[in-house]
């Protein structure tokens, strides 16, 4: 029998206690931040491994390899959507353009309005999380993120903000918790393992 970690991202089952709805739900804390192309740009920063910070602005993203991902996803709140169809750059290749040190086990990722969210590195590594930019062959509406979103298929859905606009790569030293971490909820977020509350421990 396979173990949680090896569940596939769009099996027709269930994560425990969970439930299946036709769609996903719209979901998010604050406002639908206004597009604007021309003043949008992604920063890697933190720990990086030349100490630098790094800003990309949309066409060094745009330039990376798409890829095409159909997952289920899974929100902290009970509900799952099967079968999304994301495409968009993955997280690996953007980690490339400016790796961390050797020390670095977690990110904060942030988005728009202060978000942020707490990421294992080793999860934002996986060759199946996204950036995503398109959802079901079409762009990403505003409500859903535009004009991106990360996307992490095993892992509940508050660790993958939309308007997402970079990371901190975090050192041993790094205490940073996001949004929903701040609030009780787990670091790691793990949905097969219903890691929904800090309390439940194992963390990465």
């Amino acid at each position: 029998m396979s173990s949680a970690a090896d569940q596939p991202h769009h099996s027709g089952a269930l994560p425990p206690g969970q439930h299946w709805r036709d769609e996903p739900e719209i979901m998010h804390y604050g406002p639908v931040p206004p597009l604007r192309p021309d003043r949008w740009t992604f920063v890697l920063g933190g720990a990086t491994a030349d100490g630098l910070e790094h800003t990309f602005e949309w066409a060094d993203l745009a330039a990376l390899p798409r890829q095409d991902l159909v997952a289920d996803m899974h929100c902290a709140t009970r509900w799952s959507a099967a079968g999304l169809h994301w495409a968009g750059p993955r997280a690996l290749d953007v980690i490339a353009l400016a790796p961390p040190a050797p020390e670095v086990a977690s990110v904060l990722v942030f988005a728009e309005y202060g978000y942020a969210a707490n990421v294992p590195l080793a999860d934002l590594r996986r060759p199946t999380t996204l950036l995503a930019t398109t959802l079901d062959g079409v762009p990403l509406t505003p409500e859903r993120g535009a004009p991106m979103r990360l996307v992490i298929p095993h892992l509940y859905t508050w660790k993958g903000p939309k308007w997402v606009r970079g990371w901190n790569y975090l050192g041993a030293e790094d205490t940073d918790l996001g949004f929903w971490e701040q609030r009780g909820y787990h670091r790691r977020g793990h949905a097969w393992q219903e890691q929904r509350y800090d309390y439940q421990g194992e963390h990465p």
